[in-house]
Order: C-alpha cells, then sequence, then structure tokens
C-alpha cells in the first residue's frame, strides 16, 4: 500500500495495483496486443476476460491497462521492461503518467473507474453490487474520455448477480470497457464468457520469471539466493507473484512443519488426533520481529494449500518408473528423495480419495467447520494411505 496526500492534506492509503508504473516483463505480447494496437486502431474490446493462475499479475495488468485506457496523452516511447523476456524492443504506446487523468488514478481518485469485489463479509458478489455497476456505466464519463470497470474474481458473482451484468454485455455502453479478472473462467457463465474477449495469462518462461525475482532482491536491498528463488518459484507452480510472497513471507515454515508431522503420522510415531493440536497450536504461534512478537499469520488455507501440493507431488512420483525424470514434475523439488520413498509405499487410490478431501477442504474452510476436527479427519486418512 503507498500513502499519498490528497488536497484536503490527509492521508489515504491507496492500493499498489494504482500506483504501479509499468507491467510484468512476461505480460509484454499481452500489452502489445491489448494497449499498443487500441492506441494505434482505437480498437479495444467493450469487455475483457483475463483468465490466468493465481500470482500471474491478471490484477496488475488490468489496473495498469485502465490507467492507459483513462490517460488523456497516451505517449509513444521504448519499453522500459526491454531485456527482461521482452519479445522484442519495439517502440509502443504507455500512459503518460502526468496528465490530470494518471495523476488522479495513480491518487486513487479518479471518477471514471468501477472496482468491483466482494465485499470483506461476504464469499460472494451480491446481485445488489453488480446493479450498483450497471447504474453507474449508463453515466458520462466525468472526465470526458472512457469510463473502466474492473471486476474481481469475476467467478465470485453468484448466477442472479452474473445474469445483472450480462444486458450490459450484450448492449456495451459507449466507451465504456468492462474488464473481468478469473483464476478459473470455467467456474463463469458460458454466456458471460462468450461475450467477452478472452485473453488467457500463460504462466511465464522460467528464466524471465527468476530474472524477474532478481531484480524485484536487488531493488529491496536483500540478498539474492537463486537456489532460494527456484525453489520458491517451484513451489508457487511457476507463478512469480507467488514465488515473490513465499520469499518474503513467513508462511513458507508451516510446510516444512506439515512434511514433519506427515513422516511422523506415516511411521507410528504420531496420533493423528496429536498432530492436529499441534498444528492449531502452530497456527497460533508468534515469531519475534525486533522487540515485538508477531503472529505468523498462518491460516487453514495455506495448511490445506501444503497438504495438497505435497499430496499431489507423491500422486505424480508415484506414475513415474525413471527417478532421474521425476524431479521435473513435481513442485516440493528439496524433498524430493522424501516424497519419491513414500510414493512407493502408498496406495495411490487412497492418495487421490485424500486429494479429493483436501479439495473439498478448500470450500468448508469458508464456513463454520471446526477446523481441528478438520485436520484429525485429513490426519486420520493420510495415515490409512499406507500400504
Amino acid at each position: 500500500m503507498t500513502k499519498v496526500s490528497i488536497k484536503q492534506e490527509r492521508e489515504i492509503e491507496v492500493p499498489s495495483a494504482y500506483t504501479k508504473t509499468n507491467y510484468y516483463p512476461w505480460q509484454d505480447l499481452v500489452w502489445q496486443k491489448l494497449y499498443s494496437s487500441h492506441i494505434k486502431n482505437n480498437q479495444f474490446p467493450h469487455a475483457l476476460l483475463l483468465n490466468g493462475a493465481a500470482g500471474t499479475g491478471k490484477r496488475d495488468l488490468a489496473f495498469y491497462l485502465a490507467k492507459g485506457l483513462l490517460c488523456q496523452s497516451p505517449a509513444m516511447m521504448e519499453s522500459s521492461n526491454s531485456g527482461i523476456g521482452q519479445a522484442e524492443s519495439s517502440p509502443q504506446y504507455e500512459p503518460c503518467h502526468h496528465c490530470r487523468a494518471c495523476r488522479l488514478f495513480s491518487a486513487g481518485n479518479h471518477p471514471d473507474i468501477f472496482h468491483l469485489t466482494r465485499p470483506e463479509d461476504k464469499k460472494i458478489i451480491p446481485v445488489d453490487s453488480v446493479r450498483e455497476l450497471v447504474q453507474w456505466s449508463v453515466l458520462n464519463s466525468q472526465l470526458g474520455g472512457k469510463k473502466v470497470i474492473i471486476i474481481e474474481p469475476a467467478e465470485a458473482m453468484n448466477k442472479n448477480a452474473a445474469n445483472s451484468l450480462l444486458k450490459t454485455l450484450e448492449e456495451p455502453v459507449a466507451d465504456t470497457i468492462i474488464i473481468l479478472l478469473s483464476d478459473k473462467k470455467q467456474a463463469l457463465l458460458a454466456t458471460i464468457r462468450s461475450r467477452c474477449q478472452n485473453i488467457d495469462l500463460a504462466l511465464p518462461n522460467k528464466s524471465i520469471a527468476l530474472n524477474w525475482l532478481k531484480q524485484v532482491s536487488s531493488l529491496d536491498n536483500s540478498v539474492y539466493d537463486q537456489a532460494q528463488a527456484r525453489l520458491m518459484l517451484s513451489l508457487g507452480n511457476g507463478a512469480p507473484l507467488t514465488a515473490l510472497n513465499l520469499l518474503s513471507s513467513k508462511k513458507i515454515e508451516i510446510r516444512q512443519f506439515i512434511i514433519e508431522n506427515l513422516l511422523l503420522i506415516h511411521n507410528n510415531a504420531l496420533d493423528p488426533v496429536q498432530a492436529a493440536d499441534e498444528l492449531n497450536k502452530y497456527m497460533k504461534k508468534k515469531s519475534k520481529s525486533g522487540k515485538k512478537m508477531q503472529n505468523l499469520s498462518v491460516t487453514a488455507y495455506d495448511v490445506i494449500y501444503w497438504m495438497d501440493s505435497i499430496i499431489i507431488d507423491i500422486v505424480r512420483l508415484s506414475q513415474l518408473q525413471d527417478q532421474n525424470q521425476s524431479k521435473n514434475i513435481m513442485n516440493n523439488i528439496d524433498y524430493f528423495q522424501t516424497l519419491y520413498d513414500l510414493s512407493r509405499v502408498l496406495k495411490v487410490k487412497k492418495l487421490l480419495q485424500l486429494s479429493a478431501l483436501i479439495n473439498k477442504a478448500y470450500i468448508e474452510i469458508q464456513g463454520s467447520v471446526n477446523i481441528n476436527l478438520l485436520f484429525e479427519q485429513l490426519f486420520i486418512d493420510w495415515k490409512n494411505c499406507r500400504i
């Protein structure tokens, strides 16, 4: 978050997506296709669906596109991403960053952008919020240019909310552009998908992602450890922003704790019920930062995420006969031998059943489920995976 001073001489926090001054290097071709070609030909889709894995920068790209679309004097320049995975260093258009629209956007005060997401106390985007968006869409632009709507995550709209948006997609409002963001577009209504230009954001090439992580580390004056960066990129399923988050957070620590407990349960050295209790204690653990004690901020989601990652790796390894090829298909590469050995002695059918329960747990933890009992059941099912 960036603090920006406004006219009333008070400080407000502006989300970082508003203040970015560039897109990510692996998004260069998408930028050229969407924004630069739009400036040249004045042809931007009235509705755009950006789909891709979490951690690929969809949100930042959407806001930077919005800034460019609202810019009053876009400039043609050499891309500042040149040399970091850019397809070619040809001149292209970017927002000027200096006009009134750009300054208002960076301050989070632009009147012609509507950002719709889930309310903090809800798991879905309610229909009333979409109706408010639809009413806003027909208003005139306050700065006399375009209006931009960003909806994220688009799959969080319930059926009524999605249907309320349909008419606006079917009958576009002049100079109003809708950008939907999704991690899983198949969860969207087919009628929504069919009325948008679909852009699938692929994971970047590993070398591009590692170069970016190295550059970010140098900007933060932190020591760059290439082996650690490779591991975090692997654990993040190749998503650079996920890898960066793992590098800079304590959440990676819970992975080792879970693996150790799974091994103890497997070897009959720890009871599954006791393991669940220990896990709950760990989630409440505090770490010392300076003179203060801070929560590790480990959530039930983090626990399930890592269990899922570990189980999937074991299943993948169980399908291969050539041990030398195994490292290429797993995420937890630093625990290769441990997980490979487990893949030889665990029942694949039971592992797949456990994986299905873990996927179900992703939904259950959003409700009022007893987390301790949930962990107990997962650990019991893990113990039963032994041959």
